[in-house]
């Protein structure tokens, strides 16, 4: 006859040893944070980006450039560093390169603000039409209107000079 092979239980005794009851709550938490896990994931919903047409959206953000570097290649602590005098060697590389990098912002900054000789001629030619209109709106308003207020006194022949009190 075949024998049944039977299950080796635990004896009573070593089930309740705090080890063993330790053992049974850490394998009742997996078994708690599994079936969490798995009703967190069957209830997540996903949207999927490729079938779902959304519009552009309508703004558009322009970045200003301000004081910081944020490009890599605009930063001037790349490579080799010295301290304190340790190295002179890559000091003077790096103020050389320092120095190259400064002149270069100088010279795109200047770029920026020179003016072609067409574009100053076109900023006269709007300065002496805005004048000329002004002085033609100021001749034509000439007259004082009348009030009945006192002209202020008019200062004296002493020049506006503080006077020292005569004893």
């Amino acid at each position: 006859m075949a024998e049944i092979p039977h299950k080796t239980t635990l004896s009573g005794k070593l089930l309740t040893m705090k080890f063993m009851q330790r053992q049974q709550e850490q394998e009742t938490r997996d078994k708690l944070v599994k079936e969490q896990k798995r009703i967190v994931t069957e209830a997540h919903w996903v949207i999927d980006q490729a079938t779902v047409d959304l519009p552009k959206p309508k703004f558009q953000v322009d970045y200003e450039p301000s004081f910081l570097q944020m490009n890599a290649t605009e930063r001037s602590s790349v490579g080799r560093m010295s301290f304190q005098k340790f190295n002179s060697a890559v000091e003077k590389s790096a103020s050389q390169t320092a120095g190259e990098q400064q002149l270069e912002r100088e010279l795109k900054r200047q770029r920026q603000s020179e003016i072609s000789d067409d574009e100053m001629a076109k900023e006269m030619g709007r300065s002496n039409k805005a004048k000329k209109t002004k002085e033609a709106a100021k001749s034509s308003q000439s007259k004082k209107p009348t009030t009945n207020r006192r002209a202020p006194p008019k200062p004296s022949s002493g020049g506006g000079k503080f006077m020292k009190p005569k004893e």
